[in-house]
């Protein structure tokens, strides 16, 4: 039996791994991708992460390349494959988890081959974007209409020039993907949600995200004050798509999408725009259905609770707001890891604890 069992080999679940390790625990870890670093690979050719590369390091392996500079998606995943070689991680591709059961000495996962593995813990690392989230008047739409979420998003070469094509939300996705789209001569609409803040990825020459961990807002603990201030403002770094320079890129923006019939698409204004195709940027939620546990009834048991869920032995990482705004970010992911396999020794009782970080607030 393991001593742990990670599930998720994105850079969350790689470093738990490595501190596992570290600590001496048997562990193993599973992703059901054929590739180290997959999902990355699958997002959008031109994404660019918010962080730049100096701030994409994982344990002492930096990225290489302009530390003031930001790394492609694609980039990431061969640095994360570079990770797991050089710490010569254990994993195990293609292997997806389709239940996870509670026994009487720990857990028990069941693969999608039919093979059982058990361990005594197991840290959950898929993260909470894993089905995206759409609202459900898409099903009106025609099925000449297509309709992909942002993560099918590839490049604005999916579809032939003067397409019309609504994106639905203007988060950082649905921006950034209507500012794409604008550039390849496609008839580009935005519909846009609720307000929020767009901040510069840079200021006065530096990451943003460098301001936020030098005044302490980066790692300010989920409850405290400022953290809630953060949260209820919920900015996001894409002010270079904001609404005058994708109106100058001829985006049409429009207000929130509330309703749609056959090829139209209908706006909380009352106006209403015919569409080829529908780009879904309302994001998503997470799927508990392979959580055969007594204590976890739903998605919201994986949240609040610093990693810890109220079931024995069951952990989580990568999700936003663990514990900090750092935590769905690659540079708070050792400080949650160091946390969370920390709990793993607790609940194992080995005698070589790992240095757990204070969260001022949480």
């Amino acid at each position: 039996m393991l001593d742990c069992l990670v599930i998720g080999g994105g850079h969350s679940g790689l470093m738990c791994a490595h501190l596992l390790a570290k600590a001496g625990l048997n562990y193993e870890v599973l992703d059901s991708h054929g590739q180290t670093g997959e999902v990355w690979r699958k997002r959008p050719r031109n994404l660019k992460l918010f962080t730049s590369r100096q701030f994409c390091s994982l344990a002492d392996l930096q990225m290489p390349g302009d530390p003031n500079g930001f790394p492609s998606g694609l980039e990431f995943a061969d640095h994360i494959g570079r990770f797991a070689q050089q710490k010569n991680i254990r994993v195990r591709l293609n292997a997806r988890v389709v239940r996870l059961a509670r026994m009487e000495q720990g857990f028990a996962a069941h693969l999608e081959n039919g093979e059982v593995l058990f361990a005594r813990t197991v840290i959950n690392a898929t993260g909470s974007n894993q089905a995206p989230s759409t609202p459900a008047f898409s099903q009106a739409l025609v099925p000449s209409v297509h309709q992909i979420s942002a993560r099918d998003f590839l490049d604005a070469r999916q579809w032939s020039p003067g397409s019309r094509i609504t994106v639905v939300g203007d988060g950082a996705s649905g921006r950034q993907i209507a500012l794409e789209l604008s550039t390849a001569n496609h008839q580009v609409t935005l519909a846009k949600g609720r307000f929020r803040k767009l901040l510069p990825n840079v200021i006065l020459g530096r990451d943003l995200f460098w301001w936020l961990k030098y005044t302490g807002l980066l790692f300010a603990g989920r409850n405290s004050i400022v953290a809630k201030i953060m949260r209820k403002r919920d900015p996001i770094p894409t002010a270079l798509c904001n609404d005058q320079a994708l109106g100058t890129q001829g985006v049409c923006l429009k207000p929130r999408a509330v309703n749609a019939k056959g090829t139209t698409l209908v706006f909380e204004d009352g106006t209403h725009q015919e569409v080829d195709v529908v780009v879904w940027c309302t994001g998503y939620r997470e799927d508990a259905s392979w959580l055969d546990l007594p204590l976890i009834k739903g998605p919201e048991d994986l949240h609040g609770q610093g990693g810890k869920t109220p079931e024995p032995g069951f952990y989580v990482m990568g999700r936003k707001w663990l514990t900090c705004r750092a935590s769905e970010l690659i540079l708070g992911s050792e400080r949650d890891a160091n946390r969370v396999v920390g709990f793993v020794q607790e609940h194992a009782d080995r005698s070589k604890p790992l240095t757990l970080y204070p969260l001022q607030g949480f």
